[in-house]
């Protein structure tokens, strides 16, 4: 997990900010979300003024590959223990899918100290096209 803000702010002013948080690449064989979670890393830490407001403002917790092992044996949905992380949210297993009982935790703790703006988990298709969305 990569941690930037403005880490030059005092304490209290770190601690008032709401936290962004932003995952990727759930699917292994969603290797565009790679490319995307690469941009906004970048453009994040940039010197453009956008991006050091943003520092400024928030606490942004970015999980570039919530799924490296599945990724890294090949697998195209499932984590290496043949599960896909995305179903498993509502109940993970800290055995089957430490991916995501880690992330459900992590999420649960920043919460405690500081308001969630926004969770963004930033997936790939392999047939649709440009950009699509889907919200709560």
């Amino acid at each position: 997990m990569l941690i930037i803000t403005d880490f030059t702010s005092t304490q209290d002013q770190i601690a008032d900010r709401k936290c962004v948080i932003i995952s990727a690449r759930v699917h292994p064989g969603e290797s565009n979300s790679s490319f995307i979670m690469e941009g906004i890393i970048e453009f994040i830490l940039g010197n453009e003024k956008e991006a050091k407001l943003l520092r400024d403002t928030y606490v942004f917790k970015i999980i570039p590959m919530l799924n490296p092992d599945g990724v890294i044996v090949g697998n195209y949905r499932c984590s290496l223990s043949g599960l896909d992380l995305n179903r498993q949210w509502i109940a993970p297993s800290i055995k089957a899918s430490p991916e995501i009982a880690s992330m459900k935790e992590m999420v649960r703790k920043t919460q405690e100290c500081r308001d969630v703006h926004i969770f963004v988990d930033i997936h790939g298709h392999s047939r649709a096209k440009n950009l699509f969305m889907y919200g709560c």
